[in-house]
């Protein structure tokens, strides 16, 4: 008999969704009594964004697999919301909903509770999708403060922001331990391509080099001139990634490219025997750089037949930062200098 009351409660509380619309949006603006949402997740989403957008608050009686229940955060205001699981599926039903709302101003216009890193995170995550854009925390609190006029922290925004970009882009961890298997089917499908990778004592990641077949061919058709440039990596490991152009009769570029976890004489004395190893050198090589102590250093120890000039553009960065003042005037004399013929006597 008790089985038998127990099957017909299933049956008055389960709800056929064949016939009804499931929600599955997490943003999904209006609220009403007899919503079927895809899952508890889902519902919880839109009640957060819900309470965002109408300026209140709740706070959980209840939360467990098969109920949710809230209430607002004012114990005289009466706003409450109640869902269940539909059944044995996993979604969940509104099944009863006061939508009328008469807290005080102060916890309407307080520190949101519902605005954790994480929702806020999934909301600004359009903004990363151009790996050109940057969004720092400070942009992050200024948005959210004018559209929702949600305030917080700097901490807060800067762990919404790290959310948004491990959901787009995975953790900063998990590429640096693609490498090794990267590496090997780059070896299968290109033999004769030159790479390696170079560990520390906590098999932690040091260098890595890497040249392609294609370069190595092309090498011999290239003016004997080998530009250094390189460019810091903001991610959380950091590192500084090399490339290095050699130029073509028709001005096109080889490349070939290498990480480095820091800048000092240990790291570009293994680069450029590397390079030395991969090249070789050919008359009238001479390589082109910036002026970093160590580049000079490691130049002139492991490539001592070669001429080592300085990059221009690093020069006129370098007298735009000295000289302000005249900044807009120093381009076209040093272009002409640098681009002059010198005559030996």
């Amino acid at each position: 008999m008790l089985e038998q009351l127990k099957n017909n409660q299933n049956k008055e509380t389960q709800v056929d969704t064949e016939d009804s619309l499931v929600i599955t949006n997490p943003r999904h603006q209006d609220i009403l009594s007899g919503q079927i949402y895809k899952d508890k997740s889902t519902l919880k989403s839109v009640l957060s964004y819900y309470a965002i957008k109408n300026h209140f608050q709740y706070m959980v009686q209840k939360s467990c697999s098969k109920e949710y229940s809230i209430v607002c955060l004012d114990r005289k205001c009466k706003w409450s919301l109640r869902a269940s699981i539909n059944g044995t599926t996993q979604e969940f039903i509104i099944r009863k909903y006061y939508w009328i709302y008469t807290c005080s101003l102060e916890i309407r216009f307080g520190d949101q509770h519902q605005t954790t890193s994480k929702l806020i995170g999934d909301c600004i995550k359009p903004n990363f999708l151009n790996i050109k854009t940057t969004t720092t925390p400070k942009d992050i609190r200024s948005d959210l403060n004018d559209r929702y006029g949600i305030k917080m922290n700097y901490m807060k925004a800067w762990r919404s922001r790290e959310h948004a970009l491990k959901n787009l882009r995975g953790k900063s961890k998990e590429p640096y331990s693609l490498l090794p298997s990267y590496l090997y089917m780059l070896q299968k499908t290109s033999s004769r391509s030159i790479l390696e990778i170079k560990t520390g004592e906590d098999n932690s990641l040091l260098f890595l080099f890497m040249v392609l077949d294609a370069s190595l061919k092309g090498w011999p058709k290239c003016k004997p001139i080998i530009v250094v440039d390189g460019t810091f990596l903001k991610a959380t490991y950091g590192g500084t990634l090399l490339l290095v152009h050699k130029m073509l009769e028709v001005k096109n570029l080889h490349l070939h490219f290498v990480l480095k976890t820091w800048e000092n004489d240990k790291s570009w004395e293994w680069f450029f025997k590397k390079l030395r190893e991969a090249y070789g050198v050919r008359e009238g090589q001479c390589l082109i750089s910036n002026r970093h102590e160590s580049i000079i250093k490691e130049t002139k120890q492991v490539y001592p037949e070669i001429t080592h000039g300085n990059c221009m553009f690093y020069l006129l960065s370098n007298l735009k930062t000295t000289y302000k003042k005249h900044a807009k005037k120093y381009r076209e004399p040093l272009f002409g200098a640098t681009t002059a013929y010198t005559v030996e006597f």
